[in-house]
């Protein structure tokens, strides 16, 4: 009996330490990870592990530095990669948004739409589309206002909801002067 115990006490000791550690890259820290990510993925070109968390890291620094660099990084790992669209697409759009003429607006709304059709459950690409329709054309209300009751409908931050809120009941006051002027 003595020596069944020791050999369970052994067993148990033994069969744990033999496995091999698991190597997660998701466990390195991201800055870290990207500074190997190039002579890492030379090594282990294969690796899905290792694409997904470089693709993971990558996505969660440019998230929180707003360092576009990184999303079109991401998109030499993985060309469809639907966050990294969305992102590109919503910054191009407001660069053309902030032109002041009218074919800068057009390019804006051509830009939040794509970055819709990459996420089609965010709202902020439909404030903006709302944004650029107002600012082609003030008097062109109903565009603009169709785009802020679709980016009502889905997710936005409650900071971007109340923008909403505030600038489509700006235009609606607009909209209710500039109708009773031409009665």
């Amino acid at each position: 009996m003595k020596s069944l115990i020791y050999f369970l006490l052994i067993f148990a000791i033994v069969i744990p330490s033999c496995t091999p550690p698991k190597n997660r890259f998701d466990e390195i820290p991201a800055e870290f990870l990207l500074s190997k990510s190039d002579s890492l993925l030379k090594a282990f070109p294969q690796n899905s592990e290792l694409i997904n968390s470089i693709i993971e890291a990558r996505l969660k620094i440019a998230h929180n530095n707003g360092d576009l660099s990184h999303y079109f990084e991401v998109l030499k790992l993985e060309p469809n990669n639907q966050i990294a669209k969305y992102y590109i697409f919503m910054d191009e759009g407001k660069k053309h948004h902030e032109k002041e003429f009218k074919n800068g607006q057009w390019e804006a709304i051509q830009s939040f739409s794509k970055a819709s059709a990459m996420i089609d459950t965010l709202g902020e690409p439909h404030y903006w589309i709302g944004k650029s329709y107002e600012k082609k054309d003030a008097m062109d209300f109903e565009l603009a206002l169709e785009a802020y009751d679709k980016s009502l409908e889905l997710y936005l931050s409650d900071k971007l909801r109340t923008q909403v809120i505030k600038k489509r009941k700006a235009l609606i006051k607009r909209k209710n002067t500039y109708e009773e002027f031409w009665k």
